[in-house]
């Protein structure tokens, strides 16, 4: 069966130019207990602006596995999961996935984009957290290419190796790319495909 992909909110603590989530959240359904559907057997997604910003995730996460999810990702910026408590309320909530995204290699790059001082070194101490916490739970790169320096696709799948992340997916989201970009990432894409970095598996999503 495939994957069930659900919208958990709209907030979010980042302020990110060109929001991949601007469109996307009038065509994916809304999650609220109860469950909307049956997910039993199936694998859930669970995105938004900013998932773990929403007070009742954990009783969602623990409903969805009451009700025979085979496994829950959770698409998250990683700024919260340093704080106290939550990645281990998520790890047994049951969460079997955080998918953590990566604006770019290095801090002033990454601040420029989410456009929050100490966005950076939050999500970058929240992968180490997450990692420590819950050795269990699989990270997920998700890489967010885009023209400007250190933000090249090439740069992050590098970092996301840095970062010793074993799986990547590149988010391509073609209405909020500038065209003129376009033929550089779909060379870079290209060269991922002719050649995976080692180690690491790298999907790549467009729409």
């Amino acid at each position: 069966m495939s994957a069930v992909h659900f919208i958990v909110g709209e907030s979010c603590n980042n302020g990110c130019r060109g929001c991949l989530w601007t469109r996307r959240l009038d065509f994916l359904p809304r999650i609220d207990l109860p469950i909307p559907e049956d997910v039993r057997g199936r694998g859930v997604r669970l995105a938004g602006r900013e998932p773990v910003m929403r007070k009742d995730l954990v009783e969602i996460v623990s409903a969805l596995r009451a009700a025979g999810a085979s496994s829950v990702e959770v698409e998250t910026n990683g700024r919260t999961l340093p704080f106290a408590g939550v990645v281990q309320s998520l790890r047994d909530a049951g969460v079997t996935r955080l998918a953590i995204k990566l604006f770019a290699t290095e801090e002033a790059a990454w601040e420029a984009h989410t456009r929050v001082p100490g966005s950076y070194a939050q999500t970058v101490r929240g992968i180490a957290d997450a990692r420590r916490v819950a050795p269990r739970i699989d990270l997920i790169a998700v890489l967010v290419p885009r023209r400007e320096q250190g933000a090249g696709l090439h740069e992050l799948v590098e970092f996301a190796q840095q970062l010793r992340f074993t799986q990547a997916r590149v988010e391509l989201r073609l209405a909020k790319l500038d065209l003129a970009a376009l033929p550089a990432i779909a060379a870079d894409v290209r060269a991922l495909r002719r050649q995976p970095p080692a180690g690491m598996r790298v999907d790549v999503a467009t729409s």
